[in-house]
């Protein structure tokens, strides 16, 4: 019985060692979804706001951010919303929103 819970009471303490670098690590695998791509294969930042506006984005801002365009604006319902864009391919990385 001593075994069991002396096993337990290691599982449990290596998991909440890890859960930090878990959450680190997804963090990273956003971050390289834009990979590290040139500034001469950039859309330009004109480029993203057409791209952005084509998909009902209100555009208010066009920054970078990890490497990616990050567009803040509203949506068509007038909600807040922030998007990641890969800046090479348009492609959408991530979106957040005032829900």
């Amino acid at each position: 019985m001593k075994k069991l819970v002396l096993a337990a009471t290691i599982a449990a303490a290596t998991l909440t060692a890890l859960a930090p670098l878990s959450i680190a690590h997804a963090d990273d695998r956003d971050d390289r979804r834009c990979g590290n791509v040139q500034l001469d294969k950039w859309m330009t930042e004109a480029q993203m706001r057409d791209r952005a506006t084509g998909m009902g984005i209100e555009v208010r801002d066009i920054d970078i951010d990890d490497g990616c365009y990050e567009v803040s604006g509203r949506n068509r319902d007038g909600r807040s919303i922030e998007v990641k864009f890969n800046p090479e391919t348009g492609e959408q990385v991530s979106i957040d929103s005032d829900d």
